[in-house]
């Protein structure tokens, strides 16, 4: 039993139960979903994961020795080869998405500020204290599909059904068993008031993820001021 099974999970699993109470979730599972709503997920979260794989790679920027970037560089390269491009793929052409549409998109401020905070965590601190910033985004999800599966009564063929079912697929499993052992590692013989801290960054990570299911993906929540942003630049040719 380690750091993950002991301090986290009921933190972790409080968080997937309660988003999977929520009206978006609710809405996956029985297939009553707008495609406008799924799109704009998809489109925020690809935004997000490309954040997100940065951060990865700091993390891998901060390590001080072979066996450190051995732990890391997998996971950089898992979050861009397969987690950033399931969405510029295989979701996109599931959901008539051109890559031109998914680049345009401006991140959200439920996703800005999220990606923000884990920004600031891989700077500012350790390696463990990044990682209780980054590590929610990825187990939760296997959460989900653990939890949600089996009472979901779509086709098997069924786009929210397969959505489900990546986060329990064989590769899925194999990434988060890998985060499990680095969070094991990394924060084990920790004091009590290490323990404390790395949890706080943990709850916050997870109501981060709260609030963007129970608010931002159900409302399509943007910017107050939207039509003031220019064309996105990064479509913009020189």
């Amino acid at each position: 039993m380690g750091f993950y099974e002991e301090e986290l999970y009921p933190i972790l699993h409080r968080t997937a139960e309660i988003i999977e109470n929520s009206e978006h979730m609710k809405d996956i599972v029985n297939s009553t979903m707008s495609l406008e709503r799924f799109r704009f997920q998809i489109k925020q979260n690809y935004q997000y994961l490309l954040d997100y794989t940065k951060c990865w790679a700091l993390m891998l920027g901060k390590c001080s020795c072979y066996e450190e970037m051995e732990i890391f560089y997998p996971i950089v390269k898992n979050t861009f080869e397969s987690t950033v491009m399931i969405n510029r793929t295989y979701w996109a052409e599931v959901l008539g998405m051109t890559c031109e549409e998914l680049d345009s998109v401006i991140e959200a401020p439920g996703k800005r500020s999220y990606t923000a905070f884990q920004l600031m965590c891989v700077h500012e601190g350790s390696l463990a204290e990044g990682m209780m910033a980054l590590f929610p985004c990825n187990i939760i999800y296997r959460y989900f599909g653990e939890d949600l599966l089996d009472q979901c009564k779509l086709d098997s063929e069924d786009k929210f059904y397969k959505w489900l079912a990546y986060y329990v697929s064989d590769e899925y499993i194999t990434k988060t068993e890998n985060e499990i052992a680095v969070v094991n590692k990394l924060c084990a013989h920790k004091t009590e008031r290490e323990k404390a801290r790395l949890k706080e960054i943990l709850a916050h990570s997870c109501n981060y993820e709260i609030l963007q299911w129970q608010d931002m993906y159900h409302n399509m929540t943007t910017w107050p001021a939207d039509d003031i942003y220019p064309e996105k630049f990064t479509t913009v040719k020189e």
